[in-house]
């Protein structure tokens, strides 16, 4: 977990720094947008580390479908989640690909405006992340316990 937190934070600084100044896709503050890469990556890995610890090989396969098979074409960043069909564009924005996508265009280029639905859109993910991480976790402690006492009840 501490993992992908320091990852989070470095690629977003990373990320933000190519994006703006080596090929200029951005404007704004570079720590802005920078924070909003990294509150993405964090929201995004810690959720499928989360799914991963809770559910197995199961949850890291329904994390990463949702993500990039849904969350990514309802994300409306090619375009505006306003182009795609009725409800879509909503559920699109309620993802991260969809928040990340939307609250960057807002502090790269629009001072920030309209940023605090993706903020909380993405804070809501990135908590259930570290409550996945977390019941992960306990679920694995309370394995690892009756297996020790197995292997005490073997051995005498």
């Amino acid at each position: 977990m501490i993992g992908a937190i320091t990852f989070a934070v470095t690629g977003g600084l990373a990320l933000a720094a190519v994006l703006q100044y080596w090929l200029g896709s951005f404007e704004g503050s570079y720590l802005g947008n920078a924070g909003v890469i990294a509150l993405s990556i964090a929201a995004i890995s810690l959720t499928l580390l989360g799914l991963e610890w809770l559910l197995g090989t199961a949850g890291l396969a329904l994390g990463g479908a949702v993500m990039m098979l849904l969350g990514n074409p309802l994300s409306g960043m090619t375009s505006a989640p306003e182009m795609l069909p009725s409800g879509w564009g909503t559920l699109g924005q309620l993802l991260p690909p969809g928040a990340a996508g939307t609250a960057l265009r807002s502090v790269s280029f629009f001072d920030g405006a309209g940023i605090g639905r993706p903020l909380v859109v993405l804070g809501c993910w990135l908590l259930a992340g570290l409550l996945f991480c977390g019941l992960g976790t306990l679920r694995g402690r309370r394995r690892a316990v009756p297996a020790r006492h197995e292997a005490r009840a073997v051995a005498a």
